[in-house]
């Protein structure tokens, strides 16, 4: 075994590491907001907005995630801004193009999930449509999300190693260049895959921790029957 090469090259693995970090939490960011509003639009049924949102997501969503990042840096970036933009914005929008199409689905269908008593309770209070939205729905709703959220993000933090696709120096790649250098691919892809263990682990912890929080479903409920 070769460890010394993951000592030797642990500062420039580190970087990479941070490259990952902040991708992903761009990535992240970004789907979460334009997923959520996509979700909010297919819920609420608003015509024509929710016909273009639904073939935003199906189309998203019958595209490889690969053929994605390489056809927004090299195709479409380019035709729009006449020059092709850095690695790691390509790979960002990308990821939050292709990620928001899938949180979108989660959150229609945490929406969907709500039980009619609820929503006849907020009808009978007098709440209009994006009151019972605000105010019920959606805190009802987050708990239900929050696993499948969680889930996603997890998948995305381990698509952030298809930027290395077109070059961005991330985790993935940075141990791919040690190992083309030195010739010794197991030491660094374990160490590599180690690492994306310990994060996404972390992460599915911490996700179940979250997933449930009893405290805002009965603060919902006490608002809403009060």
């Amino acid at each position: 075994m070769h460890w010394e090469d993951i000592f030797n090259n642990f500062g420039f693995l580190m970087r990479g590491l941070a490259v990952t970090f902040q991708l992903a939490a761009v990535s992240v960011a970004g789907s979460l907001i334009i997923g959520t509003v996509l979700g909010i639009i297919r819920y609420l049924r608003i015509f024509p907005l929710s016909l273009v949102a639904a073939g935003y997501i199906e189309s998203v969503r019958s595209i490889p995630l690969i053929l994605f990042i390489v056809f927004i840096h090299f195709g479409f970036l380019p035709f729009i801004l006449g020059s092709e933009s850095s690695f790691f914005v390509s790979s960002g929008i990308a990821l939050v193009v292709f990620t928001s199409a899938y949180v979108a689905e989660i959150v229609r269908g945490g929406l969907n999930s709500i039980e009619k008593g609820h929503l006849d309770a907020a009808i009978s209070l007098g709440l209009t449509r994006f009151q019972r939205l605000a105010y019920v729905i959606l805190p009802l709703a987050l708990g239900r999300m929050m696993p499948a959220l969680v889930s996603q993000f997890i998948a995305l933090i381990k698509d952030t190693s298809l930027a290395s696709t077109i070059g961005l120096i991330e985790l993935t790649r940075s141990g791919e260049i040690i190992y083309e250098r030195t010739y010794h691919e197991l030491e660094v892809l374990l160490f590599i895959a180690f690492i994306y263990f310990v994060i996404c682990f972390s992460l599915s912890k911490l996700g179940k921790k979250l997933e449930t929080k009893p405290y805002m479903v009965s603060e919902t409920k006490e608002r809403l029957y009060a």
